[in-house]
């Protein structure tokens, strides 16, 4: 969860008084990569798998902060690593040290009795038990009370009980951001399909998914999440600005900061946007980062920001992967390959005009809807489902073909090897575990044997299951 300054009061009465934060950043901070995992932490042992409480994630979180992780706690049970931004040349040390770093946070969890889960979600965490455990963080217990009130109770389930991985991206101006914009929204069918890393189930609830949790819950906030309508509005670079302010200034905020940075929370009698809090006079730098950030699309615009923390521009981040062990070589192997500017990028422009896209979201819109769709709403059918004109199958095995030549030489097989393995298979975590768990009972006792396939699984399983590191 993206915080912002509370108290810059500089005004942004109008949308052309907000251009300027979208002004090319310094080159020294373009053409990066970062990525911020999230990691579900379960205690395992006898009895429905239990969360940890929030007095024990906060002491986790501190013991790894004095070791000077950037661990930041999320709402339940949960933790969020950001690596240091790297160069996109620089893959294979990037990979190197989000591996260290997560087998920190797994060592300090496993001193505190924790292991980290393979699911994206914990199949037996309920909502209330979620709530009960919810961390001391300011921000996150007043947005949370504010969805309460402002969304259904599924969209709840979205921040309280899943892991993501998100990629971002710092482009060197608006056009740039536009066309990487693009490739990710095109790539994010995949992404969520190749990442899928739900155990299918999901409050402790016998009834097996047959959707991405997910994907699903994102399209709660209404325009706010998904995809965004700026985008498929937008035809370049400066009309993908002009529209993103425009959303910025109607999306629906869950609180808002009064002129000596004080939090008024939003509710059903009292519904926040920008566009209103400029009316009241509360027009303020702070409230319009505030905003932004609860545009929670597939593809996000967030601030970008120097090594003291000043914002210096705007960053793309790329949020359909899913929480996972495989999960984030993943994600980085497909994004920073695909999303940037490059030789691999222009393979994967001309790959998807063979699936039915022009590279104009304007006339690519209904694929792009439906691609998503279909991902999301697989029906048991995990990758082998519509995308484009084409199938998801197929579109796989050849994005696998780009990443293969693009990252040739750099001695990245060992991580490359699930993720290959996935494209062109279609044999996501997701659809393993359904078949080798196919109930709520056989999910939760694989979490209660501490993520190894208990003894009287069969060998299949065993293998299948294994605890994989990234």
């Amino acid at each position: 969860m993206t915080d912002v300054s509370k108290t810059n009061t500089d005004k942004i009465a109008t949308r052309e008084d907000a251009l300027p934060l979208y002004a090319p950043p310094p080159a020294a901070y373009t053409g990066k990569i970062g990525v911020e995992v999230e990691m579900a932490f379960v205690k395992p042992g006898k009895g429905k798998p239990a969360i940890p409480g929030a007095d024990e994630m906060q002491a986790l979180q501190t013991t790894l902060k004095d070791k000077g992780y950037d661990a930041q706690l999320e709402p339940a049970g949960v933790l969020e690593y950001a690596s240091p931004p790297a160069s996109l040349d620089e893959i294979p040390a990037l990979l190197q040290k989000v591996k260290t770093d997560l087998g920190a946070f797994e060592e300090a969890g496993s001193d505190a009795g924790f292991i980290r889960s393979p699911f994206s979600i914990v199949p037996t965490t309920t909502r209330e038990e979620a709530l009960s455990n919810m961390v001391s963080r300011e921000r996150l217990q007043v947005s949370l009370k504010a969805m309460q009130e402002l969304f259904s109770p599924e969209t709840l389930r979205l921040p309280m009980l899943t892991t993501s991985v998100q990629t971002s991206f710092s482009p060197k101006d608006a056009e740039e951001m536009f066309r990487m914009a693009y490739r990710a929204y095109a790539m994010t069918p995949l992404l969520m399909a190749a990442t899928n890393a739900s155990s299918n189930f999901i409050v402790n609830e016998d009834a097996p998914l047959d959707y991405l949790p997910r994907g699903k819950y994102y399209l709660g906030y209404g325009d706010a999440g998904g995809i965004s309508p700026a985008f498929l509005k937008s035809g370049n670079g400066e009309e993908f600005v002009r529209n993103h302010i425009d959303a910025v200034f109607n999306a629906p905020m869950h609180f808002a900061y009064d002129l000596g940075g004080g939090i008024i929370p939003a509710g059903k009698d009292n519904r926040i946007t920008y566009a209103r809090l400029v009316e009241q006079g509360l027009g303020t730098r702070s409230n319009y980062e505030l905003a932004e950030t609860f545009l929670y699309n597939d593809v996000k615009v967030c601030n970008l920001r120097d090594e003291s923390g000043q914002v210096v521009g705007k960053r793309l981040e790329v949020r359909g992967a899913d929480g996972g062990l495989d999960q984030p070589a993943m994600a980085v192997l497909l994004t920073a390959a695909l999303v940037p500017e490059g030789k691999a990028a222009e393979e994967f422009d001309a790959l998807l005009k063979d699936y039915g896209f022009t590279g104009n979201p304007k006339a690519d819109a209904e694929l792009f809807l439906s691609s998503r769709k279909a991902a999301v709403e697989h029906g048991g059918n995990f990758m082998d489902v519509a995308f484009g004109t084409g199938r998801l199958r197929d579109f796989a095995q050849d994005v696998a073909g780009i990443l293969v030549k693009a990252y040739e030489g750099q001695k990245l097989e060992s991580d490359m090897a699930r993720l290959v393995e996935v494209l062109m298979t279609g044999e996501c975590d997701a659809k393993i575990f359904a078949r080798e768990m196919p109930t709520l009972q056989s999910a939760a006792a694989f979490l209660q044997g501490g993520a190894k396939a208990p003894a009287n699984e069969n060998v299949a399983a065993k293998q299948a299951m294994k605890t994989r590191r990234l």
